[in-house]
């Protein structure tokens, strides 16, 4: 229990000084973690050395990266930890001085225990009336003071026993000896910590909530508040369109982990969590390769669910700060299992822009969206039901890009391939449309729209491509009543760019003209995209 002397003469700023020093850990661990990426596991990864004794180092220095990373987060949270007893305590202290203060101007005095006695007095003052009044007097100035000493000393030793159970939940991991299941430790001790501090859940924005207010909700905490909300509720933060891109993936990859460490601590084994594990280990392992790749191709984990046939969005390139950004929807039967190929397709899209555009074109940033459940290879990719259920959320995903930008020009393309485009043509034909600057469709059986004008985007930024032997837009294209008109038809309105590739999937193959025409078009170079027909922005 704190006592009255221990708390009137705490030397708080060592707690201070003590937090700080947490902090500077902090810090040097992160930075050790990208030393182990930057100079020995990305050189020795490049290098082109395998073999046995290749994977067994690569695995050593994987899980060395990890302990830096998870011993940087460990670190912050003790120095959130220690900083909020010193302002807790801090407040509590000035609020005793103040006191003691007071006792003083009144003639008080304040025992090593914390009782408040009045002053001695003379036994003539107190036989006369006004001396008999004025020591009553004392006497209840010392009682109500007793008691607000006694109630600061509880209130120190609520936050002393909070600050216990907080730091008591960060126990350490042995070093050498990292388990996959550290990582879910690491989200349970920290909502823990989160409780004790007054970090609620309930404070976090619901599903769904208006990027622009997730954005400003997400500014107005403090650094130490968003840690704790990232640690703690990884899943809900990683969910959430508005916030920026670091810290969606930071939250992401944390609850990849755990759900990998989870998986591989199943109290039950079978093939439910086989398949789960065999589609997060290569999404874990495809993040972790680009850290090691050229700058402006880091990989951001925008989104992830494991749930049925899953969802990710990832993207290659920072779009918080990319002046140039696609948004690659996917089409019929693409799932979690088969993510790494979507993003492959993405950085096509970039790699093709980059080259185009060159140095001065600006960052450049192309995601893979697989934010809907993608309809399988049966007859319910002939309805509209999936595109329906997906628009919404990929016009939220949209208008979270523009809420979590830096300021700075931003020029927004998305790119449906397949169903892809049916789930584009929904979201932008209802509501207020999709808040982009321009709509691609590759390999489209139609948008469930007539015409272009049911967009709501100018015609002429409206562009679609289709491969001569693409079953998809050729002779089975347009069946009626189902997606309605094809987008490469001339009455529907579009643009229709040039495609040179064969099949339903080659409009990605690096070098072809319908591949450099996409990168065109993510740049606004609308004058130097090669048409079939239509009429391109001047």
């Amino acid at each position: 229990m704190v006592t009255y002397v221990e708390l009137r003469d705490a030397r708080l700023g060592t707690v201070t000084e003590a937090a700080e020093a947490w902090r500077l850990l902090a810090r040097r661990s992160g930075e050790l973690e990208q030393r182990v990426v930057k100079e020995l596991t990305g050189p020795l990864r490049t290098s082109g050395w395998s073999g046995d004794a290749a994977s067994a180092l690569f695995s050593r220095l994987d899980v060395l990266d990890d302990e830096f990373e998870l011993a940087a987060l460990l670190h912050r949270m003790a120095a959130i930890v220690l900083g909020n007893a010193a302002e807790r305590l801090r407040d509590v202290q000035q609020r005793l001085h103040a006191a003691i203060d007071a006792c003083d101007l009144l003639g008080l005095r304040v025992n090593d225990d914390g009782r408040v006695q009045p002053p001695p007095a003379e036994d003539w003052h107190i036989q006369l009336d006004d001396g008999r009044a004025e020591r009553a007097l004392q006497y209840q100035n010392a009682e109500i003071y007793t008691d607000l000493i006694g109630k600061l000393l509880a209130e120190a030793d609520d936050a002393d026993a909070d600050i216990k159970r907080a730091l008591g939940k960060l126990e350490p991991f042995d070093r050498g000896a990292m388990d996959t299941f550290e990582w879910k430790n690491a989200i349970l001790d920290a909502r823990e910590v989160a409780d004790l501090l007054g970090v609620a859940e309930s404070a976090i924005p619901a599903a769904g909530a208006d990027p622009a207010s997730v954005r400003a909700w997400w500014d107005g905490l403090t650094e130490d508040q968003r840690l704790l909300f990232l640690t703690a509720h990884p899943d809900r933060l990683g969910a959430l369109d508005g916030l920026p891109a670091t810290d969606r993936d930071e939250a992401n990859r944390l609850a990849l982990r755990s759900h990998i460490g989870e998986l591989g601590h199943a109290p039950e084994w079978g093939a439910q969590e086989r398949r789960e594990l065999d589609r997060l280990l290569p999404l874990l392992d495809k993040l972790e390769a680009a850290e090691y790749g050229p700058a402006g191709q880091e990989l951001y984990l925008l989104g992830l669910e494991n749930a049925n046939d899953g969802k990710a969005i990832v993207a290659v390139g920072n779009p918080d700060s990319a002046a140039h950004t696609a948004v690659l929807v996917p089409g019929t039967g693409t799932e979690l299992d088969n993510m790494r190929g979507q993003i492959d397709r993405a950085s096509e899209v970039q790699r093709a822009a980059q080259q185009i555009g060159g140095p001065t074109a600006g960052g450049i940033s192309v995601i893979a969206w697989l934010g809907y459940d993608a309809p399988g290879f049966d007859t319910s990719a002939m309805g509209a039901g999936h595109a329906e259920a997906g628009a919404p959320a990929l016009d939220s995903f949209v208008n979270g890009l523009n809420a979590a930008h830096d300021p700075g020009p931003n020029h927004t393309t998305v790119i449906g391939h397949s169903y892809g485009s049916v789930v584009v043509g929904e979201a932008a034909s209802h509501g207020d449309g999709l808040a982009v600057h321009d709509i691609v469709t590759a390999g489209s059986p139609g948008m469930s729209v007539g015409t272009v004008s049911e967009l709501q985007l100018d015609p002429r930024h409206v562009w679609a491509g289709g491969a001569a032997d693409d079953p998809m837009t050729g002779a089975t294209g347009s069946i009626p009543g189902i997606h309605d008109n094809e987008p490469t038809d001339q009455d529907f309105g579009a643009n229709r760019y040039q495609v040179d590739t064969s099949g339903h999937s080659g409009y990605w193959t690096p070098g072809s003209e319908s591949l450099k025409n996409q990168g065109r078009i993510v740049l606004g170079l609308y004058d130097q995209v090669t048409l079939d027909h239509g009429q391109p922005p001047r």
